[in-house]
């Protein structure tokens, strides 16, 4: 199981090298807007899915050939990193390795009411969990939890989170259009921010092809009034990635790629940002695996982004 992917530039943390140690889709939620896709794998239960010992080699041996090839390093996958087991023991272990580079953890937060996972998450540098809906009713419907996830524990969990950590922590809150962005909700949840007391708020929205075709991202303009709700000096809508510097990568660029698309689905620019390569040459790519029917092309907001195909992509 490879675990590493990208870098992704990124306006905060420069270029992230992402670590993903959960097999795809393998989830405590199946949101609506998830550009993974459906969840197919809706569980609760923890389990080392790679040794800890396999994610540090991988590290190494991208470090040996790339060693200006990250600025950050950051949890993130198509599931939920916390379903991780060995969690804890990974990120003590690169913290010591690569104590010179930021260790981020983006996460739903569905399981911080376990101190346990709690415990675990205390050694990264920044923790970014998620929060979409403050009622059962729209955590339902945005969210599509594990049927044993109770809202309240979760909101809990975060508190409690919030408490023990020390390091940088952000709250992100996900924005669909007509499912969770009305005055009432948008109020509900900046009251639980007001006690949360985050260091930071990321307002985001539907920006790439979702899990539910149905599902739609707010506008510019809808994403200030929405920000209008939140603390002002703590609140920030994320704009685009900035490109990345050239580094160089080497080997088999069609594998990269398609890494990247394991992941979520990306336009050519994106991934031309991402591995430092001129986007004719990703283009070139994007041609032959499209031939050979392993992606395929989907408009999105205006946009063209690339897709693996699946059984049920059309």
């Amino acid at each position: 199981m490879k675990t590493l992917f990208g870098p992704v530039p990124s306006r905060r943390l420069g270029r992230s090298l992402g670590i993903d140690v959960i097999p795809p889709k393998t989830c405590s939620y199946d949101c609506i807007y998830c550009e993974s896709g459906r969840t197919t794998h809706l569980t609760l239960k923890r389990r080392v899915f790679v040794q800890p010992e396999a994610v540090l080699e991988e590290l190494e041996r991208y470090f040996r050939s790339h060693p200006d090839g990250a600025e950050a390093l950051t949890f993130s996958s198509a599931g939920e990193p916390t379903l991780y087991e060995g969690l804890g023991e990974l990120i003590r272990a690169i913290k010591k390795r690569f104590n010179n580079l930021p260790l981020n953890v983006l996460t739903n937060g569905s399981l911080l009411w376990d101190p346990r996972v709690r415990r675990e998450l205390l050694h990264a540098d920044r923790v970014v969990p998620s929060l979409d809906a403050i009622t059962p009713e729209q955590f339902q419907k945005v969210n599509r939890p594990h049927p044993n996830l109770d809202l309240s524990l979760i909101l809990e969990g975060l508190l409690a989170f919030r408490r023990e950590y020390r390091g940088q922590f952000h709250l992100e809150v996900m924005l669909v259009d007509q499912v969770n962005d009305q005055d009432e909700h948008l109020t509900a949840i900046n009251t639980f921010v007001t006690s949360l007391r985050p260091d930071r708020v990321e307002l985001n929205t539907v920006a790439r092809p979702p899990a539910d075709p149905g599902v739609c991202g707010l506008t510019p303009q809808a994403m200030k009034e929405a920000a209008r709700f939140f603390p002002e000096d703590t609140t920030e809508v994320p704009g685009c990635f900035a490109s990345a510097a050239q580094i160089g990568h080497a080997g088999d660029l069609s594998e990269r790629i398609q890494e990247l698309l394991r992941r979520r689905p990306c336009t050519a620019d994106e991934m031309a940002d991402c591995l430092a390569v001129p986007v004719a040459q990703v283009k070139a790519i994007l041609n032959t695996l499209q031939r050979s029917e392993v992606i395929h092309p989907r408009v999105f907001g205006h946009r063209e982004y690339y897709c693996l195909f699946t059984r049920n992509a059309s």
